[in-house]
């Protein structure tokens, strides 16, 4: 529906220009709640309480208005690898009827987040999903568990042994996940960045019913075919030998089920993969007569293009996001 872009002071100014934004398209804020009731998406937000010596952009999200729904947040804004975000930032983003996504850009680096509904049939809850850069963050020793470990994106996922210093940057990349948060067992919360409103296994998922996560396994860890897998040989073919662009692959987030099942919960509407080795950050390409806008997951690096474990960039993994500016 619409893009804007623009410069934010600090994070309040931030999360101004994303609630304005979003008014301008017909969205209602109000008390931290960011809702459209016509198709029934809502988001809370909190960018005041500081978390150890950091106050990152908090976000959960809601069935209802009126509902306080205690599933684990998603977040962005905050310091990776021990490198805080400079202000003043740029912003994206990207208002549809259904979906909106949010990017804020600090030299070189890129954190994001991300909401909308899923269109995907069979759903018995409001499909409402939330994702963002970084999943939950860690109270543990006495202290705010922020990822100082950095990044660990690789392909297809791995597991990570500091899950709960780690951030794995990409919407419903990882497949490997150790719940239960109500336990305090250890976790890779941080890499847990989105969750979808399906109604689905309310047995299983009774810690967030309705809310689930692509990882959710209460024996352990699970690195079947949620997360990426389904993309991870497209990953490794690109860019295109012939002519060097990047192909757009769809995003989806696969959910595991009782008695060895999958299900797709989600497939994101104006969003895609892409690697990004041959195209500049915010970058707009064309297909047909659609456009789209290039930007890494975190920080491009085309040396390690691959990704890795414990590492301050992204490689060449990004995505583009549906490109439709103001007129």
């Amino acid at each position: 529906m619409a893009y804007y872009t623009g410069s934010a002071a600090n994070l309040a100014a931030v999360l101004t220009a994303l609630t304005s934004c979003c008014e301008t398209e017909g969205w209602t804020y109000s008390g931290g709640i960011l809702y459209k009731a016509d198709p029934g998406i809502y988001v809370r937000f909190d960018a005041t309480t500081a978390l150890g010596s950091y106050t990152p952009l908090r976000m959960w999200g809601q069935t209802a208005l009126s509902t306080n729904e205690t599933q684990s947040y998603v977040c962005c804004a905050l310091p990776i690898r021990s490198v805080e975000v400079t202000y003043p930032v740029i912003y994206h983003i990207f208002v549809f009827s259904s979906e909106v996504f949010m990017v804020i850009n600090y030299s070189d680096k890129f954190q994001w987040l991300a909401f909308g509904q899923s269109d995907q049939p069979g759903l018995d809850s409001t499909g409402n999903w939330i994702s963002a850069t970084c999943g939950f963050l860690h109270y543990t020793y006495s202290t705010w568990r922020y990822p100082d470990q950095g990044i660990n994106m690789t392909n297809p996922p791995s597991i990570q042994s500091y899950g709960d210093k780690t951030v794995c940057p990409g919407l419903g990349w990882t497949g490997y996940g150790y719940w239960p948060y109500t336990s305090g067992s250890s976790m890779t919360g941080m890499q847990v960045n989105t969750w979808v409103a399906t109604g689905l296994d309310p047995t299983e998922d009774a810690d967030f019913t309705p809310w689930t996560c692509s990882v959710y396994d209460s024996s352990g860890h699970n690195e079947n075919i949620t997360g990426i897998r389904y993309n991870s040989e497209l990953f490794l073919t690109q860019p295109n030998a012939f002519n060097n662009e990047g192909i757009l692959l769809p995003i989806k987030v696969i959910k595991k089920r009782p008695s060895s099942k999958f299900s797709q919960i989600l497939q994101v509407q104006n969003a895609r993969h892409i690697r990004v080795d041959n195209y500049a950050s915010t970058e707009v390409i064309s297909l047909g007569t659609d456009q789209w806008m290039i930007f890494p997951w975190y920080c491009k690096n085309t040396t390690t293009r691959n990704g890795g474990t414990n590492i301050a960039h992204t490689g060449t993994f990004g995505w583009a996001i549906k490109y439709e500016p103001v007129t």
